[in-house]
């Protein structure tokens, strides 16, 4: 559906293929992460030959938190309790599966702490594949206080990583309110690091959440009283073409790859697409990894096996841009 809607790059439904799911529910957790995100990838490469886009549409791999979406906290404490080393595995083999399942980039999203994404591009800068590291948007402490104005420091270490060799094409920032992922780009531009990002060849990709989940991140971001509070409603100034005149705000603020995160559909790529001309070569991103998220956690049928046909039934692949 997002290929169709003009989206140019779709992302593989393994989002929810983490540790800490997989190991609540799977005695042999380990041994299902390589298969089932291959899985997932081939079947983001099967979307594509059925939309006949094998030349113009690129498929992004996941690579997804280590540890839940929106808590560095806990992220924080699993990354010292596992160790780095069991953490570098975990994205090894995340990104050898990816590989194997067909992508044509990898795409490590809504990572909680810069940490996570070190840890994500220290495991996969040498499988050959360029990297995309998407930081969640309002770049909150362990306090879960938003700082998106501390978006330029993220930069210069993104900077730093692919003057070591990491082949790092876009630093983006996902899956937070639209005011405060602009916020992350105006600091990206007012901190000087922008035009050092592009002399570097380093895009910048933004794709905020629709959804009105700030009364959740108030409570601290328990996702299990988040599922149990009932339906995750999207917010009424952001459907339709209200959020894509937040996607322009971002192109202007230096996106090059823009689009939508949780709560945008093929109906908000659609407008954004259509809104854009050649004169205007910038990018529109749809992802749908909530909607995993979120069904993993309301229905166990899909975290408990992750079969084919369950990821197929899924297959609304997640993030794609329109030039």
């Amino acid at each position: 559906e997002y290929i169709q809607a003009g989206s140019v790059m779709i992302t593989t439904n393994n989002y929810a293929v983490q540790p800490n799911y997989y190991r609540r529910v799977f005695d042999n957790w380990q041994a299902r992460i390589a298969p089932d995100t291959e899985t997932a990838a081939r079947l983001a490469v099967e979307a594509r030959r059925r939309c006949h886009a094998e030349g113009s549409v690129r498929i992004l791999g996941s690579l997804p938190p280590i540890c839940e979406s929106h808590r560095p906290d806990l992220t924080a404490l699993f990354i010292e309790e596992e160790g780095e080393a069991a953490c570098l595995w975990y994205y090894r083999t995340i990104g050898e599966a990816l590989r194997r399942g067909g992508v044509d980039a990898l795409l490590a999203e809504t990572m909680n702490s810069w940490d996570e994404a070190r840890l994500a591009i220290e495991a996969t800068k040498d499988l050959g594949l360029p990297l995309l590291i998407s930081m969640e948007g309002a770049l909150r402490d362990e306090a879960m206080k938003p700082h998106p104005h501390l978006a330029g420091d993220i930069a210069e270490k993104v900077l730093r990583a692919k003057s070591q060799g990491a082949p790092i094409e876009a630093l983006g920032f996902n899956c937070a309110p639209p005011e405060a992922i602009l916020t992350a780009l105006q600091a990206v531009e007012s901190s000087g690091v922008g035009e050092h990002l592009r002399q570097a060849g380093i895009k910048l990709a933004a794709y905020a959440n629709c959804n009105d989940r700030k009364a959740v991140h108030d409570a601290g971001f328990d996702v299990l009283k988040f599922v149990a509070a009932g339906p995750i409603r999207v917010r009424e100034d952001l459907q339709g073409t209200g959020y894509v005149g937040w996607c322009h705000r971002f192109m202007a603020a230096g996106a090059t790859y823009c689009g939508g995160c949780c709560g945008c559909t093929p109906v908000e790529i659609r407008q954004l697409a259509e809104t854009l001309t050649e004169e205007e070569p910038h990018a529109s991103l749809s992802e749908n990894a909530a909607k995993l998220l979120s069904a993993s956690m309301h229905d166990s049928s899909v975290s408990t096996t992750a079969s084919e046909s369950e990821l197929r039934g899924s297959i609304q692949t997640l993030f794609g841009t329109v030039i």
